[in-house]
């Protein structure tokens, strides 16, 4: 036993409670980086698919790709390999509203949303 051990005795009910709860968080959290690694892995060979046939088949090149990213990029007027969208506002009551809702939740008017945005 360790001299920790020998000090403290053995843990308390409530402490072993604490400590299986955040084993089973950290096992949890360790699924999700892994399926969030998975789905980036795929993502990943679709825009090289994408990019490969747009190459091929329309003949663009490797430079205007990379303009491309950049203009983007620089759409939020910083280029720091980061899209970040400024707020929206309801087209009827003008205020700013969330991308996740399909209605304005002040006055209840639908909201089309931009799938880039």
């Amino acid at each position: 036993m360790s001299l920790f051990w020998d000090l403290q005795g053995p843990l308390s009910p409530a402490s072993s409670m604490a400590a299986a709860q955040a084993e089973s968080g950290a096992r949890a959290a360790q699924r999700q980086a892994s399926d969030v690694e998975a789905r980036l892995d795929r993502i990943l060979l679709a825009c090289e698919a994408m990019w490969t046939l747009l190459r091929e088949k329309l003949g663009l090149t490797d430079v205007e790709l990379i303009e491309r990213v950049n203009a983007i990029d620089l759409s939020d007027g910083k280029l720091d390999g980061q899209v970040r969208r400024t707020p929206a506002s309801c087209p009827k009551c003008g205020r700013t509203i969330s991308m996740r809702f399909p209605k304005c939740m002040y006055c209840g008017q639908a909201i089309v949303h931009d799938p880039f945005a």
